[in-house]
C-alpha cells in the first residue's frame, strides 16, 4: 500500500488501519516528484496508492501498475479505479467476509518500508516487522519515561520511521501525539504550538531545536509543563544546547542517535548534558555496539575513530528487493553475534563508554593528502556567537582536490559578521587544512523533506 499525501487524520487513521490488517505500507513524502513517486511505487510494488493528488490520475495509475487509488480529500473525478478513501471504508465496513489479523497475532509479519533519503531517485526501502516496531516503541517509551499524561509535539509526516515513531510511540505509552504540519519559522512558533497544545514533550530534528536557542529566559513561565525535548538525526551544537538549558532550565533535553535501519541505538541520559554535550550517550538496553578499523578489526583504544556496527532487536529486516545492498550492508557471525549492521558512521569512544558521532564516512574528504571532517568544522563555527546555522560542504579544487566551504545562517540578534571573521576564528581553533576557504550567508538552510539539514543544492 502506497500513501503519498499530507499529513492527516485520515491518513493516519488508514496507517493504523493496514497495520491491524496486515498491509505492508510503503509512504512517499508528498513533495517529492512523480518520477520518485512512481520509482518507489514501482519499487515496493504498490498496487494500491492512498493519496490527496488528484492531478492526472490515470497516468499515474497505469504508469505505476496501480490497482486501485483511494483518495483522502473529496475531488470530483471520473478515473474508474480512483474512489474516495471514505467510500472503500464504508464498502468494507458491509463486508462479512473480511478477517482483521490483530497485529500481535503474527509479530514477525512485516509492516512498512521506510524509505531513506537519498541523494538520486533510488533511496533504499527499509523493511521492519510487528516484532521491530513494537520493541524500538517499548524501548524508547521507557528511557523517555511517556506516560498517558503526555502530550507529545513533532513535526512529523508519515514519510519516514522518525514520523511514524512519532505518532506510533505517544499512542503506545497511551499518551497524545501533537502533530503540527506546519513547519516552525521561529521560536515563537514552536513554542506557540507548546502553549496551545499543553505540550509536556517534543520529539524533533536539530534545526527546530537550534530554532529554540534564540527563546529569552522569560519562556520557561510560558511553557510550565514542558518537561523534555528529545532531538536525533543530527549532532547538536554546544552552544544551542546552552542557550536552551538556560532559557528553559526546567526541561530535560536528550540526544539520541539511531538510523532508519535500526531506530534507536543510543541516548544521552539529561543530567550528562552539561558535562558531555557531544555526546549521544551509550548505548539501550538490547543494543550492542563495536567500533571497526578500516581492516574490519574491533577497535578498543578509547578516541580512536572507526565505524560503528550495531546488533539489536529492532534492527531492520532488510533492505527491499535489494540483494546488493543486503549483502554489503550485513556482516554475519561475527563479534559474537549472528548479524551486524554497518551503519556507515564514523564514532569514536571514551574510557567510560560513552560514544561520540564524528562524521559519515562518505563526508569525510581529502584536501591535498589531509582528510577533513565538515562535522569538526561546523562544531567550530557553531562556537561563534554570530552563527545560527552552518553546513560545511566539498568543493572541487584544482590545486587540492576539494576545500571546504561554509554555508552560514547568522543570529539575528548578534548584528553583522564578514566571512573572514569566522575564518580566522577557525583559524585559532583548527589545524590550516580544517579551515573553509569560502563563507557563504545565507538566509536559512535547505532541509529535506523530513526536516533535516542538507547540502542538497548548495553546490
Amino acid at each position: 500500500m502506497g500513501m503519498y499525501a499530507q499529513m492527516s487524520i485520515d491518513l493516519i487513521a488508514s496507517y493504523l488501519g493496514m497495520l491491524q490488517t496486515g498491509v505492508i505500507t510503503a509512504a512517499t513524502h508528498h513533495t517529492l516528484s512523480r518520477t520518485k513517486l512512481i520509482h518507489q511505487l514501482k519499487h515496493s510494488g504498490a498496487r494500491v496508492l492512498i493519496t490527496d493528488c488528484t492531478d492526472d490520475l490515470q497516468g499515474l495509475i497505469d504508469e505505476a501498475g496501480l490497482e486501485r487509488v483511494l483518495l483522502t480529500a473529496p475531488a470530483q473525478i471520473a478515473v474508474p479505479r480512483a474512489i474516495q478513501l471514505a467510500d472503500a471504508i464504508a464498502a468494507h465496513n458491509d463486508r462479512t467476509d473480511v478477517i482483521v489479523r490483530p497485529l500481535a497475532d503474527d509479530p514477525e509479519r512485516p509492516t512498512s518500508i521506510f524509505y531513506t533519503s537519498g541523494s538520486t531517485s533510488n533511496p533504499k526501502g527499509v523493511l521492519v516487522n510487528h516484532r521491530i516496531m513494537s520493541a524500538a516503541c517499548r524501548q524508547v517509551t521507557a528511557y523517555l519515561q511517556n506516560t498517558p499524561d503526555d502530550r507529545i509535539l513533532s513535526y512529523s509526516t508519515l514519510a519516514s520511521d522518525y514520523g511514524v515513531y512519532n505518532v506510533m510511540m505517544p499512542l503506545y505509552a497511551g499518551a497524545t501525539s501533537v502533530i503540527e504540519s506546519r513547519p516552525a519559522g521561529s521560536a515563537e512558533d514552536v513554542l506557540a504550538v507548546v502553549e496551545r497544545e499543553s505540550v509536556t514533550a517534543m520529539h524533533v530534528f536539530p534545526p527546530v531545536f537550534f530554532l529554540l536557542a534564540n527563546t529569552g529566559p522569560h519562556w520557561q513561565a510560558r511553557v510550565p509543563g514542558l518537561r523534555y525535548i528529545s532531538s536525533s538525526g543530527q549532532p547538536l551544537h554546544t552552544r544551542h544546547i546552552q542557550r536552551i538549558r538556560q532559557a528553559l532550565p526546567r526541561v530535560q533535553i536528550f540526544s539520541n542517535y539511531g538510523l532508519t535501519e535500526c531506530k534507536r541505538v543510543s541516548y544521552l541520559r539529561p543530567e550528562e548534558i552539561d558535562q558531555r554535550p557531544m555526546s549521544v550517550g551509550k548505548p539501550l538496553p538490547g543494543v550492542s555496539v563495536h567500533l571497526v578499523d578500516e581492516q574490519g578489526r574491533i577497535i578498543n583504544q578509547p578516541g580512536q575513530v572507526g565505524e560503528l556496527l550495531v546488533a539489536s532487536d529492532y534492527l531492520m529486516l532488510e533492505y527491499w528487493n535489494m540483494p546488493e545492498a543486503n549483502a554489503s550492508a550485513f556482516i554475519h557471525d561475527a563479534f559474537g553475534h549472528s548479524r551486524l549492521y554497518r551503519t556507515g558512521d564514523l564514532f569514536r569512544q571514551d574510557v567510560e563508554g560513552y560514544l561520540y558521532y564524528v562524521a559519515r564516512k562518505d563526508d569525510v574528504f581529502s584536501r591535498n593528502i589531509w582528510n577533513v571532517n565538515p562535522r569538526e568544522i561546523e562544531q567550530c563555527l557553531a562556537m561563534h556567537p554570530a552563527v545560527a546555522e552552518v553546513l560545511v560542504v566539498p568543493v572541487a579544487d584544482e590545486w587540492a582536490g576539494h576545500v571546504p566551504r561554509a554555508y552560514i545562517v547568522l543570529d539575528v540578534d548578534h548584528g553583522q559578521t564578514s566571512g573572514q571573521t569566522l575564518i580566522e576564528h577557525c583559524k585559532k581553533h583548527l589545524d590550516w587544512h580544517m579551515v573553509p576557504t569560502q563563507c557563504v550567508f545565507l538566509k536559512a538552510l535547505p532541509k529535506t523533506e523530513s526536516g533535516k539539514f542538507t547540502a542538497k543544492g548548495l553546490i
